[in-house]
């Protein structure tokens, strides 16, 4: 008899698209500085989205939602050679046999971490273990969120009010953007948008996203506002790595990178190049929980603490579940944008006092049962 952790086919679901504007119920200063409500049918990963299955013994694994251009080089390159693969040998997946040539680059980063999640996913639920579990043990049953307020302006008449509210809310901290009109102005327009921002916040962190949108010449005239702030890190005020990166350093603002990093190699460069001070991943993005949980504990030997993008918030919940305080502090929780991430799941992850319950049950993600004109393909033995 076949293991019931044994990948016998590999089945794709067709979701429904992202709902387009903000999801409703959220607190009303957020909605009123929600000036950018999140991206649904114009990007084409929210409009077209699918559900990766894989089949063992009467049990499946999940992951869920991904795009048509990942889940294309998954049916084409991955899915034939995942058949007969055993879930609960992790260290064997990247050998698995692959058609094609989409080997590297985002795309087919991310349809290896999907495929890795589904298989984690899988795995949990023949051995009736949790993931976290799988992963090393649960240390804390709940970890700390901090709210990620992109979408909302920072200049808006209601963002101090936002700010307010995530605070008494008990986030960890609270993200806010540099928009680029905002980086346009100018250092004293930031310190004037950010200060009231920072007095709100009250014991929380405050931390700033750059989204890569500034010039070097812009980071280096803000990292002294940034300073005078006592920001806890500024992400991405440059791309990763850009010339001129290292000339950030030594301004008193921890710099934040690694969400975009998806290659193994530019993780390492990143991690032991001497120009970061915190780490992010997405264990949706970077190859899956193993890889995620083995850069997690390299940033955290060079005494680096990391704190996972949310983009895959329920997979990168059972990473913090099995890591130390230290080692990850919080995880992202996007105001606007997680509730329509839930969406799709029907046990969606709820922030209650500041934090995120650590799954204790089998498997990443809970989908509901899909019609079947919803089964779009399926890949078998031959």
């Amino acid at each position: 008899m076949t293991a019931p952790t044994v990948i016998r086919a590999v089945r794709v679901w067709r979701l429904p698209a992202q709902p387009a504007g903000l999801p409703p119920g959220l607190p009303e200063p957020v909605a009123a500085a929600a000036v950018h409500p999140p991206a649904g049918p114009a990007w084409a990963e929210h409009r077209t989205r699918f559900a990766l299955e894989l089949v063992g013994e009467e049990i499946s694994g999940w992951h869920a939602p991904v795009g048509e251009a990942v889940m294309r080089i998954i049916v084409d390159d991955v899915a034939a050679g995942l058949i007969g693969h055993d879930t609960a040998a992790p260290r064997r997946l990247p050998y698995r046999r692959r058609t094609g040539r989409h080997r590297r680059g985002a795309h087919a980063r991310q349809a290896d971490s999907a495929v890795e999640l589904a298989c984690w996913d899988l795995a949990s639920r023949a051995t009736k273990a949790s993931v976290t579990e799988l992963l090393g043990g649960t240390i804390r049953p709940a970890v700390p969120a901090y709210a990620s307020a992109l979408g909302l302006d920072p200049t808006h008449a209601a963002a101090t009010d936002a700010a307010a509210w995530i605070s008494d809310a008990g986030f960890w901290g609270q993200k806010w953007p540099l928009t680029k009109p905002l980086i346009l102005a100018g250092p004293r327009a930031v310190a004037a948008a950010l200060a009231p921002l920072h007095e709100a916040a009250g014991p929380g962190q405050l931390i700033v996203d750059g989204l890569g949108r500034c010039r070097l010449d812009e980071a280096l005239r803000l990292l002294p506002v940034l300073a005078d702030l006592q920001v806890a890190f500024a992400e991405e005020l440059l791309p990763p790595g850009s010339p001129g990166w290292h000339r950030l350093r030594g301004a008193g603002v921890p710099l934040a990178v690694g969400e975009h990093a998806v290659d193994g190699v530019e993780q390492v460069h990143l991690l032991t190049g001497g120009s970061v001070d915190v780490w992010q991943v997405d264990p949706g993005w970077a190859g899956g929980l193993a890889r995620s949980l083995h850069i997690t504990d390299l940033a955290a030997d060079l005494g680096m603490a990391t704190f996972p993008h949310g983009n895959h918030l329920l997979a990168a919940v059972a990473l913090a579940g099995a890591c130390y305080r230290d080692t990850i502090p919080a995880v992202e929780w996007h105001l606007t944008l997680e509730p329509l991430r839930q969406q799709i799941f029907s046990a969606s992850a709820q922030v209650e006092g500041g934090l995120l319950p650590v799954r204790t049950a089998p498997g990443v993600i809970e989908i509901p049962r899909l019609p079947e004109k919803a089964a779009v393909l399926e890949v078998t033995a031959p």
